[in-house]
């Protein structure tokens, strides 16, 4: 049997953990499932972004002139941001298509929001990946026609 002072000490510091616990289990199970929905939209979002951080970088060394030689003489590095950019497309019609037919065009506040941030980023690091392409192949052709 606990002494009365700790029985205090640790109502007192589990009170604010069981009303937590009370609030989410009285919440209705759509609203746990689309929170954690978007959560999970949320680190696909980081992790595409993460991915537009490297491709600016890449083109900011493009940008400075600061590679020699050809960049991509091979063309996986062009095969590699075509597929990127293909994947991000149908990342984006498959969320689209989720949220037509999961929750029929209708989401609460912190879904929608994550929903939007995610397409916002995956277009930007389409839109970047497309002109890192146009990069590549001007920094490229412009090294093949350099005597050696």
């Amino acid at each position: 049997m606990l002494p009365p002072i700790l029985k205090h000490l640790v109502a007192t510091l589990l009170g604010p953990a069981r009303a937590c616990l009370r609030y989410v289990a009285r919440l209705p199970a759509a609203l746990v499932v689309e929170i954690r929905c978007a959560r999970r939209i949320d680190a696909a979002a980081r992790r595409v972004g993460a991915m537009r951080t490297k491709i600016g970088i890449m083109s900011g060394h493009l940008n400075a002139g600061s590679i020699e030689g050809r960049v991509d003489a091979d063309r996986n590095l062009r095969r590699m941001l075509s597929e990127l950019k293909d994947d991000l497309s149908e990342m984006r019609r498959d969320l689209a298509t989720w949220h037509v037919k999961e929750c029929r065009g209708r989401t609460g506040a912190r879904l929608e929001a994550a929903i939007a941030q995610l397409n916002r980023i995956a277009a930007d690091t389409w839109s970047a990946a497309d002109k890192l392409v146009l990069q590549i192949d001007e920094y490229d052709g412009a090294r093949a026609h350099c005597p050696g």
